[in-house]
């Protein structure tokens, strides 16, 4: 692993001068390691957006009940201008 103690870069990019050693050490294994505090905000905001998807969800599913309700109650009333009959109370096969 090349580790850097000093490196100058001119406005391009390009290296002016490099201070640098080779460390075959126990560091040169270790990798990057993320803790809770850095994937907090990332999980917050999956948790987040999972939430508003099932809230979504609930919604539109009491949205269809309610209108599938209202749809069968108006099937079962009767008009305002029909007059009521008897057969219309006691007949099972009308609907």
């Amino acid at each position: 692993m090349k580790i850097y103690k000093k490196i100058i870069l001119d406005k391009d990019n390009n290296v002016i001068f490099e201070d640098s050693f080779f460390y075959q050490g126990d560091l040169s294994l270790a990798g990057i390691h993320y803790d809770y505090k850095s994937t907090r905000g990332v999980k917050a905001m999956k948790k987040k957006a999972e939430r508003e998807k099932r809230l979504a969800e609930r919604k539109a599913k009491r949205a269809l009940k309610n209108n599938f309700e209202a749809k069968k109650d108006d099937e079962k009333m009767i008009p305002v201008d029909q007059v009521i009959t008897l057969s219309d109370i006691t007949d099972p096969d009308k609907k």
